[in-house]
C-alpha cells in the first residue's frame, strides 16, 4: 500500500529546526513537501542537522519581501493541504502569507504557525529561540535542582517537541478537513511544547516531594549514573522497592533492607542520607568494570544500561533491529548516517524520498507546475524574485 500521507501536499515556509522538522515528519509518511527558502537559503543550512530536517523535500527560493514572490507563495498555498511556518508573530502577514489571506484563497488549508511564545500575551514579540524559551520555562533551572546553578540542554528540546506536536495537530486537522471540508489555523508555541514535557516537574500540590538537589548524574542515589572500575559509566535504575531488594541481596548487603540510612528506598531517600548512600554506591562500583557490572545485573534482573557514546549507539543492535539508522547519499556531504523513520505503519509504511535539497534546486520544476514558462522563470531570476 501507499504511505499514509501519499497525495498530501505540504508547503514548508519554516527555517532552522521546528518548522522543517515538522514537515520532515509528514514527508517521511509520504507527504510531498515543497520547501520555500529565502534567496540566500535557509540559515539552518549552517547546522549539520539540516541534512536530516529537510530530507526528501523539493526546494524553491522565493523573495517574500517582493509582491511577485508573495504571489508565487500564494499560488503554491492554493494547491497545498498543509502550510507550516515558524516566523515571529506578525511576520507572515507582512510577507503576504498570513492565515487570513491564504484561507481566503484555500479554505481547506491547514495553517500551522510555530512561534516562541504564541500570538497573544506579553511575550508575543520577544525573540523565540529554543534556549530562550527553555530558560523562561524553567527547564534549565529545574534540571539540576534547588540550590544548584541552571544546566543547559544541548538538545533543542522545545523545537523538537513543538515539531512533534505540530505534526500531530496537522494530521488531526486533516481528519477534520476530510469530515468538514474546512481547514483551520493551528498555533504551536515552543513554550507550550516544553511545558507539555515537564508534566511532573510543573505539578504543584500539597505534599509534593521536592528534591533539594537532582545532581547532574541523576535525581536519586538509586536512580543514578555511576562510574565503573574502567572509568566507563552506566545508569542504575532501581525504580521500585522490589528492584532495590534484588540489588541489596545481589551485592551482599541484605542489612540495607532494615538500615535507617536506606529508609524510603528507592525514591524517598533524602539529603543528607542520600549523599551518604551515593558515596556507598560509588565505592561498590569501583570494584568491577562496566561490562562486568552490566553482565552481573543482567543475570540478577536488575535494571541498568551503559552510558553510550553516539558512535556506539549508531552501531547498537537494537537500533538496527528498529531500523532507526539509515544511510542516504547527499550531494553536498556524501554518505550520511542518520535517523530512520520513527513511526512504523505496517499497512502504509513511510519511506525516505532522498537527501536534503540544494537551495532552490527545484525552483524551475515547481514553477513549471504552476504554469510558468522557462522564459518567465529566467525573468524572475533576473529580478531576484526567485
Amino acid at each position: 500500500m501507499q504511505p499514509a500521507l501519499e497525495g498530501i501536499k505540504v508547503l514548508d515556509l519554516g527555517y532552522y529546526i521546528a518548522g522543517p522538522y515538522t514537515s520532515m515528519l509528514l514527508g517521511d509518511q509520504g507527504a510531498e513537501v515543497i520547501k520555500v527558502e529565502r534567496p540566500e537559503g535557509d540559515p539552518g543550512r549552517q547546522l549539520s542537522g539540516f541534512v536530516v530536517w529537510n530530507r526528501g523535500k523539493r526546494s524553491i527560493t522565493i523573495d517574500l519581501k517582493q509582491k511577485q514572490g508573495q504571489k508565487i507563495a500564494q499560488e503554491l498555498a492554493r494547491r497545498c493541504d498543509i502550510l507550516i511556518q515558524n516566523f515571529r508573530p506578525g511576520a507572515a502577514e507582512k510577507l503576504g502569507v498570513g492565515y487570513e489571506t491564504l484561507s481566503q484563497l484555500n479554505p481547506r488549508l491547514i495553517y500551522c504557525a510555530i512561534s516562541g511564545y504564541g500570538e497573544q500575551g506579553p511575550y508575543r514579540d520577544k525573540p523565540g529561540w529554543d534556549p530562550l524559551v527553555s530558560s523562561y520555562a524553567a527547564l534549565y533551572s529545574d534540571q539540576p535542582g534547588l540550590g544548584e546553578p541552571p544546566t543547559f540542554f544541548v538538545l533543542p528540546l522545545a523545537s523538537y517537541y513543538a515539531a512533534f506536536m505540530a505534526a500531530f495537530s496537522s494530521v488531526t486537522a486533516l481528519y477534520v478537513q476530510e469530515v468538514t471540508g474546512r481547514g483551520q489555523k493551528i498555533e504551536m508555541p515552543l513554550l507550550n511544547a516544553i511545558t507539555l514535557v515537564q508534566t511532573s516537574s510543573l505539578l504543584d500540590f500539597e505534599g509534593k516531594i521536592r528534591f533539594s538537589s537532582w545532581a547532574s548524574r541523576g535525581p536519586l542515589p538509586l536512580y543514578h549514573l555511576y562510574q565503573a572500575k574502567d572509568d566507563l559509566w552506566f545508569f542504575l535504575a532501581l525504580g521500585n522497592y522490589g528492584f532495590f531488594t534484588k540489588f541489596a541481596l545481589a551485592v551482599g548487603h541484605e542489612e540495607w533492607l532494615t538500615d535507617p540510612l536506606f529508609e524510603g528506598a528507592p525514591f524517598l531517600i533524602r539529603p543528607p542520607q542520600s549523599y551518604e548512600v551515593e558515596r556507598i554506591m560509588e565505592g561498590i562500583f569501583t570494584t568491577k568494570t562496566r561490562e562486568e557490572w552490566l553482565e552481573f545485573f543482567r543475570q540478577q534482573d536488575i535494571p541498568c544500561a551503559p552510558a553510550k557514546r553516539v558512535d556506539e549507539f549508531l552501531d547498537d543492535p537494537q537500533v538496527a533491529a528498529n531500523e532507526m539508522v539509515v544511510e542516504l547519499e547527499d550531494p553536498n556531504v556524501g554518505t550520511v548516517r542518520q535517523m530512520g523513520i520513527p513511526v512504523k505503519l505496517p499497512l502504509t509504511p513511510g519511506k525516505l524520498k532522498g537527501p536534503s535539497p540544494l537551495p532552490g534546486e527545484h525552483t524551475e520544476e515547481i514553477l513549471g507546475e504552476l504554469g510558468y514558462s522557462s522564459d518567465k522563470v529566467s525573468e524572475l531570476r533576473k529580478q531576484k524574485i526567485v
